[in-house]
């Protein structure tokens, strides 16, 4: 690039991506860089430039000297931020998510971005509080009679900031002029609200987490592969991250604490704040988008220790982390189920890749895949088995709900459960209920011709819901919402009954049975809305709610002192699901709740109901057997070809237009079977599970391989033969999801 006729002895091209997830521009384009900018522009930062006709704006991956072959470089036009938006290592990690998740470059560096925050336009600026303290030698400042209030203020209170003194009469102008005097020191600062004190001393480690801890360390300072730490509930897991997180700062690195679900992001930061004296910040979906704006910004300029968050926080965009820690690992939340779809666990290890991080994952459940990893010497390995408190493990009791009907009890509590409900009652501390459904009622049936109400836009049966107007029935996948019929919309008869049984009901039966109890909820019905979740659990740890039903929220790792009584209601709605996970979550989902009660010093309990006891889940889970669990989980993913034997990849196609949608998967089936290996599997094209949504029909295909680099490419490939090769329906949606949790 010329200027003025003398060539710039600086960087003068730039590589942006730019910001449209299209696969039409999913490449690096080259930029000129003006003279003004020469200098300022960085990789990494946010630029506005020409893309034909428009103005479109982009992320600068390389800037360098090499001119592009065959065309004139158009110029870019201006800067959108001070400072780059990604560093180094975040651009990396992006290309690799491009590659591996099979998304455009643009998708990968939007989900880095939080909530609300699209690249464009500037950084918002950030607000610190001003924290006021008495100055080192304050007594040596001249006082007069209002200095001596503030400083008798001060002795009581410690530090306050610049509103909490103006309450108490003293304006900026006053605080300006004492800290000039040497009276006061201010502090620039964000302080998270609403966490206890900490105490002065942590608690000590037992012999066997010592050992533990000491092995982790001892990991981290050589091989450094990723940590899976197994270790039942109640084993003092979080005990240890807090020391990796404290051993970290102490090395000048900062840390990110992965949590499953919003609402175990408030307990974290409570005992993270209880325990440590580090700046800290909290990321989740809960947060208003100015909020997660600000405090992303401030993780990016090195003013915070450790985050917290959910699914996203992986993506913090801290400049020396040095500690990873994914809590209770085995969960599925940590799946994105949009594009790009990736697992922040997998993210996890290449960034910790990427940086020299340590990461470390803990659960009382690991997947097969994980466990396979630490017996294979993938990940190091580290066992709990021994309960921190003195509590013994809960005692687990299975309770035939077969037999209970035989014997007249037609109800959804076992008399059993009942019976224990009101011990709970009576002794002041509290209980857990688990139901996998929402609602009151699962759906609407006909007993005479056997169809159910199903949603006329999803393939699915609605749900019964209560309300005061005598209850609707809705689909939990459109949101459609109809009037429960007198008649069977199929066959005409007006012999409908209502079946199954919902979160609504069990809690509204609940109460029912114990008028006096406080029943309290928690499934995606009743925290939608802001700040639910917090208030919920404050509720349960302040012992203000006896009896809390749920969803699996209430399975995911919330400690509650007083809590003494876990029960599943129906173990067996999660055994017959159509997924080859069904019979793994059955056990993970029954072991985390059973872990929630008598975690202190009194035993707990936990009551599972069921329709086959004799499931092999769920008798190792009421032994606490997780070994015996997993080798024949593994027996049975190694006959059928199931991770972690074999990756699958799935392509889910779907459209309006189900006669045209079959014709397509069979023309992607024919153009991919000669891209893949021989050892490779193709499982359809086939319905989805879940054969219609929102009025779009599925089908979906599974590619069983080895490699799944190698068959993300050939599913890509085959991706674009199809479009190039095929005419599609305009609103066919083709979707690719590497590693997926689930194929519902």
């Amino acid at each position: 690039m010329r200027s003025n006729g003398i060539i710039a002895n600086m960087d003068t091209y730039a590589d942006i991506i730019i910001n449209r997830k299209s696969p039409a521009v999913n490449r690096v384009f080259t930029y000129a860089v003006p003279p003004h900018l020469q200098g300022e522009l960085q990789r990494g930062m946010l630029v506005l430039v020409p893309f034909n006709r428009e103005k479109l704006e982009g992320v600068v991956v390389r800037l360098h000297e090499d001119p592009p072959q065959g065309f004139t470089a158009r110029e870019v036009l201006d800067l959108l931020c001070d400072r780059p938006l990604f560093s180094d290592e975040l651009l990396q990690l992006a290309s690799w998510i491009s590659e591996y998740y099979v998304c455009t470059r643009a998708a990968a560096l939007q989900a880095m971005l939080p909530a609300g925050m699209t690249l464009s336009g500037r950084p918002p600026r950030i607000y610190y509080r001003d924290l006021f303290r008495l100055a080192e030698g304050w007594q040596q400042v001249r006082m007069s009679a209002r200095r001596q209030e503030l400083v008798t203020l001060l002795q009581s209170a410690g530090a306050l900031d610049a509103q909490q003194l103006a309450a108490a009469g003293f304006s900026r102008a006053f605080l300006r002029t004492a800290t000039q005097a040497g009276l006061l020191t201010v502090e620039r600062q964000r302080v998270l609200e609403g966490a206890e004190q900490p105490p002065a001393e942590p608690a000590a480690l037992s012999a066997e987490q010592q050992a533990v801890f000491d092995a982790i360390l001892c990991e981290q300072a050589g091989r450094n592969r990723p940590f899976l730490l197994h270790g039942v509930t109640g084993s003092g897991k979080t005990e240890l991250y807090l020391r990796l997180i404290a051993h970290a700062a102490q090395e000048g690195r900062q840390s990110i604490v992965l949590v499953p679900e919003i609402a175990l992001s408030t307990q974290m930061v409570d005992m993270l704040m209880r325990r440590l004296d580090l700046p800290m910040a909290v990321l989740h979906s809960g947060l208003k988008p100015a909020e997660r704006r600000h405090i992303w910004q401030e993780i990016a300029e090195g003013r915070v220790t450790c985050v917290v968050g959910a699914r996203s926080a992986i993506f913090a965009p801290l400049p020396a982390l040095g500690q990873i820690i994914i809590d209770e690992a085995h969960e599925n939340s940590y799946k994105q189920d949009s594009t790009p779809r990736f697992s922040a666990l997998t993210v996890a290890e290449q960034r910790a890749r990427f940086s020299g991080a340590s990461l470390l994952l803990g659960s009382a459940t690991p997947s097969v895949e994980q466990y396979f990893a630490a017996e294979t010497g993938r990940y190091a390995l580290g066992e709990l088995t021994g309960h921190y408190f003195p509590a013994p493990p809960p005692r687990v009791e299975i309770v035939d709900m077969r037999a209970e009907l035989r014997e007249g009890n037609k109800t959804i509590f076992s008399r059993y459960l009942q019976q224990a409900l009101a011990d709970v009652l009576a002794q002041g501390e509290q209980a857990v209920l688990f139901m996998n459904r929402r609602g009151y009622y699962q759906h609407y049936a006909c007993r005479d011709c056997g169809e159910s109400i199903r949603c006329p836009h999803c393939a699915v049966a609605m749900s019964f819901h209560q309300d005061a107007h005598g209850g609707r029935l809705k689909c939990h996948y459109c949101g459609r919402s109809i009037a429960p019929p007198s008649r069977c919309p199929n066959c005409g008869s007006t012999h409908i009954r209502r079946f199954g049984v919902g979160t609504q009901r069990v809690a509204d039966e609940l109460q029912r049975l114990f008028p006096t109890a406080r029943v309290a909820r928690l499934d995606s019905d009743v925290t939608g809305e802001r700040g639910s979740h917090e208030r919920i659990y404050r509720a349960m740890r302040a012992g203000e709610v006896d009896f809390l039903v749920g969803t699996q929220m209430v399975a995911k790792g919330l400690d509650f002192p007083r809590l003494t009584l876990a029960a599943v209601m129906a173990a067996d709605t999660l055994l017959n699901l159509p997924d080859w996970r069904a019979g793994e979550r059955t056990f993970q989902l029954i072991t985390q709740l059973s872990g929630r009660a008598g975690r202190r010093e009194k035993q707990g309990l936990a009551i599972i109901q069921t329709y086959t006891p004799e499931a092999g889940p769920v008798m190792a889970a009421a032994a606490g057997d997780y070994h015996a669990f997993y080798r024949a989980e593994l027996q049975e993913r190694d006959l059928h070809g199931y991770p972690p034997f074999l990756q699958l990849i799935r392509v889910l196609f779907s459209s309006r237009d189900a006669q045209a949608l079959a014709a397509v998967a069979r023309a992607y089936a024919h153009y991919l079977r000669p891209l893949v290996s021989g050892n490779d599997e193709i499982c359809g094209p086939a319905e989805a599970p879940l054969a219609k949504i929102k009025d779009r029909y599925r089908r979906q295909l599974i590619l069983k391989c080895r490699d799944a680099a190698a068959g993300a490419a050939a599913v890509e490939q085959a991706a674009q033969l199809l479009r190039s090769g095929e005419r599609l329906p305009a609103d066919l949606q083709l979707a690719i999801d590497v590693d997926p949790f689930s194929v519902m």
